[in-house]
């Protein structure tokens, strides 16, 4: 009865059974991501307990998610140029969450861009693409701004009508305008001179064979000490090659060189101090935050600093060292014992006489006894003394002289030697593998600590006490943390010949115990076992280098026994007793350095190139190559391009077999099928063109294999695995382009280089790699420089690839295609690649 008279006055509990009920469904609706689900859910919670903290944080967090997604939703249709749809949506969103600043933020956006369509609409006619209608009004702004520097133009570059070079020509007695005329009316190009121009005085003769336009006007320049600059593509002018006058004539340009591979500001400022120094260019400034240049000046200056930035912006070497500390230690222990008195005989007498044979009453040698009395008096209170008693006896061993006839056996006592029988063996051995791995960067040290930090007194301080007052020394001292474990700095370089050259500081300490300091109330503090190893080396790539080894070994045998008896031949045993103890430490250090990276130098980086003369900075350009034309991957034979006259149609400039389709037919990059699955109805790699020769006709090249090297290896986690491309047989091989497939979720792809196989008659090959490590997927393409001839010989490597592995399992690498051709553009025919297969634990 009274707890039914208390129940209306106490707080009933916020939640219900009803709410709970759709709470869990708000939660399922929220694990599988269905926040309109899961918003409605919470709400009818909230409904049903308003009070509920529970409830409402679930509509808050359903609420923001909700709206999100229907932003998010939008933006990509809008990326469509569905416009309407995607306001729909972000009405939604707003509705949802009226406070999101980018539900609202976006609605505005989508708003402009529907009026902006409808303005285009009403002075065209007609809508515009799905491509501008997703601009927003920023990205519109971009667009326009990007067109409008798209059309600033470029510096002017002849181009003659007839770029076919001149067989010969002969100029006798000439002034230097007439030799200028003369070469320009060959050409087919208007020449122009400075009003100030003045020519020499002399007459020139000109002999010259098989040269192009350009070359005949800058022999004729350095001649006459002249300079020329092309005005237009078929117009040049002509003025006096001194300071004032290149001053005045040559064009400046700004350009804005983005740097991939700097990771300090120092290495920033470096490079700009070459371009000042190396290209005689002033106006060089750069831009940290976006590791840029922004550079200005004379045309041939900002070319000749583009080729710079080419040959030192470059990715830095990488290598991954492997550190292995190895420490075994073992103790051993044996005692074996079967003697009487295997320590020794040590058999001690002791006197104690008897109490018959003591006399009493010898005050020297006796002792002292006391006795209190008290007398209690009714009238004055009490009185308390004190009587001395003094009694003599003996003590110790102490015996009248006159009692020495009675000394019996009875009065000693001794302790006679025991047996003992004892077989003990202690055998123990513990072995400790330690093996961090760390990675580098070339020149920059890389740092890494395993282990616990461990408080260390530094010092203290005690100001001045007041006497009787204590105050513990604790209260002012200083503690530093110590780095207790494995720490390894490392400081690496990658040089000439696959070396690396390292600075390594390790250091492989523990704790061994601690010691107190300062007394009682000191401080604990620990004793560190340390081994330190610094060393500068160089190593080869893979070698194992040790660096440091130490073997401590003790012996101890211990005898103990009776003098004399423990001498005796095989008695002597039972008179002694024998203990061995043995103990060895050894400890070895052990680096394996690998390579995963190194800087791609070209032929093109490595050549010199003529910059003019201590006067003045200009360049000299060879005539433009023949293009190359790409197709699914394969590099086909060289495309020569001939000149068009004006007003006619210009011929596809693709070989036979490949202009079957024409480019404005090709699919959208976002749509096109994976380069490493080439589609259903393609022919196979190794068909030849659908218009070459029959292959009865062309001699049959030796049969040639690829495979990798090797085909198994077993590996660990997050370690490095390195294999090779390789080709067995092939005779004029110029070209090998593949395309590879692995796990992405227990591999990734970090990087392929070029083997030696394409190389070995010195031509650096050209690689481009497309490393897509999100879907397990890499296309190379490989090939020699064009023009030159194939490569022929037992095989080689094509290419390096370096792996690094991110779980445990089994997996394959395969080569999913591979064409190979000659330099002709013919297909040379390869087996089938064997898959590589890894054990990863």
């Amino acid at each position: 009865m009274a707890a039914a008279m208390l129940a209306p006055t106490l707080p009933l509990e916020a939640r219900t059974h009803k709410g709970d009920k759709f709470y869990a469904e708000g939660k399922l609706h929220e694990d599988k991501k269905e926040w309109d689900a899961a918003l409605e859910s919470y709400r009818k919670a909230a409904e049903e307990d308003p009070s509920d903290i529970l409830y409402q944080m679930g509509c808050d967090r359903a609420r923001f998610q909700a709206s999100q997604m229907h932003v998010d939703l939008a933006r990509r249709i809008r990326s469509e140029g569905r416009l309407g749809e995607a306001l729909l949506e972000l009405q939604k969103a707003y509705v949802i969450n009226p406070g999101s600043i980018a539900a609202g933020q976006e609605l505005a956006a989508t708003n402009e861009m529907i009026l902006r369509e409808r303005q285009r609409v009403q002075e065209t006619g007609r809508e515009s693409p799905p491509e501008i209608r997703a601009l927003t009004p920023y990205e519109e702004a971009q667009r326009r701004e990007g067109e409008r520097i798209g059309r600033l133009l470029a510096l002017p570059e002849l181009k003659p009508p007839d770029p076919s070079p001149i067989d010969q020509l002969h100029i006798s007695g000439q002034m230097t305008k007439k030799v200028f005329e003369s070469i320009g009316k060959l050409a087919g190009i208007s020449v122009l001179f400075d009003p100030e121009y003045v020519e020499p005085s002399k007459p020139l003769t000109i002999d010259l064979q098989k040269t192009t336009v350009e070359e005949a006007l800058d022999y004729v320049a350095a001649i006459t000490k002249s300079y020329w600059k092309a005005l237009s593509s078929n117009a040049i002018l002509v003025v006096n090659d001194n300071p004032n006058k290149r001053r005045d004539y040559e064009e400046m340009v700004t350009k804005v060189f983005y740097l991939q591979n700097l990771t300090l500001a120092t290495e920033l400022q470096e490079v700009q101090q070459i371009l000042r120094t190396g290209c005689e260019i002033q106006r060089v400034f750069q831009y940290t935050a976006g590791w840029s240049l922004v550079v200005r000046g004379e045309a041939d200056r900002v070319e000749l600093c583009e080729k710079l930035l080419r040959d030192i912006d470059k990715p830095k070497s990488e290598v991954v060292v492997d550190v292995l500390v190895m420490d075994a230690t073992s103790s051993f222990s044996r005692q074996i014992t079967a003697a009487v008195a295997s320590t020794g005989l040590n058999v001690p007498a002791t006197f104690n006489p008897r109490a018959s044979i003591q006399v009493q009453g010898n005050t020297a040698a006796g002792s002292t006894t006391s006795s209190t009395g008290t007398t209690t008096g009714t009238t004055t209170g009490t009185t308390t003394g004190t009587t001395t008693t003094s009694s003599s006896s003996t003590s110790g061993t102490s015996i009248p002289l006159s009692n020495l006839g009675h000394i019996s056996s009875a009065d000693f006592a001794t302790t006679l030697p025991g047996a003992l029988l004892q077989a003990a063996l202690s055998d123990s051995r513990s072995r400790v593998l330690q093996a961090p791995q760390i990675r580098a960067v070339d020149s920059i040290k890389s740092t890494m600590n395993i282990g616990e930090r461990v408080p260390v007194a530094t010092g203290s301080y005690q100001p001045g006490i007041a006497t009787g007052v204590g105050v513990s020394g604790l209260v002012n001292t200083q503690f530093s943390y110590q780095d207790v474990g494995v720490n390894v700095e490392l400081l690496a370089r990658v040089v000439e010949g696959n070396e690396i050259y390292m600075t390594l500081k390790l250091d492989v300490s523990q704790i061994d115990g601690y010691q107190t300091q300062g007394g009682a109330d000191g401080v604990s503090e620990p004793i560190f076992g340390q081994r330190k190893i610094q060393e500068d080396l160089r190593v080869k790539e893979g070698d194992v280098a040790l660096i440091g080894g130490v073997t401590k070994q003790q012996d101890d045998l211990t005898v103990t026994g009776i003098p004399g008896l423990s001498k005796i031949p095989f008695f002597g045993k039972l008179f002694s007793g024998k203990s061995e103890d043995r103990s060895t430490d050894e400890m070895m250090v052990v680096l394996i350095p690998h390579i995963i990276r190194r800087p791609e130098y070209t032929a093109d980086n490595l050549r010199a190139v003529a910059v003019g003369t201590a006067q003045s900075i200009s360049l000299r350009h060879a005539p433009s190559q023949p293009l190359d034309i790409h197709v699914d991957g394969e590099i086909p034979a060289r495309v020569e391009y001939a000149p068009v006259a004006p007003g006619a149609a210009a011929a596809a400039p693709f070989p036979a077999g490949i202009a079957t389709a024409p480019p404005a037919t090709a699919p959208p990059s976002a749509l096109a099928p994976p380069a490493t699955a080439p589609p259903a109805t393609a022919p196979p790699a190794t068909a030849p063109p659908a218009t070459a020769p029959p292959s009865a006709s062309a001699p049959q090249a030796p049969a040639a294999r690829i495979r990798f090297n090797p085909l198994q290896m077993e590996t660990g986690v997050n370690g490095v695995v390195a294999v090779s491309v390789v080709m067995e047989g092939g005779q004029d091989v110029s070209s090998a382009p593949m395309a590879i497939h692995f796990d992405p979720k227990l591999l990734r792809l970090d990087d392929v280089t070029a083997g030696g196989f394409l190389a070995s008659d010195g031509q650096t090959p050209v690689l481009n790699k497309d490393i897509r490590n999100d879907t397990g997927a890499a296309t190379v393409l490989l090939a020699r420089p064009p023009g030159l001839h194939g490569v022929s010989g037992p095989g080689g490597v094509l290419v390096n690839l370096s792996f690094q592995t991110l779980g445990a399992g089994s997996t394959e690498v395969a080569i999913t295609s591979v064409s190979v051709r000659d330099s002709q553009g013919q297909p040379i025919a390869v087996g089938s690649p064997a898959s590589l297969k890894l054990s990863i634990h």
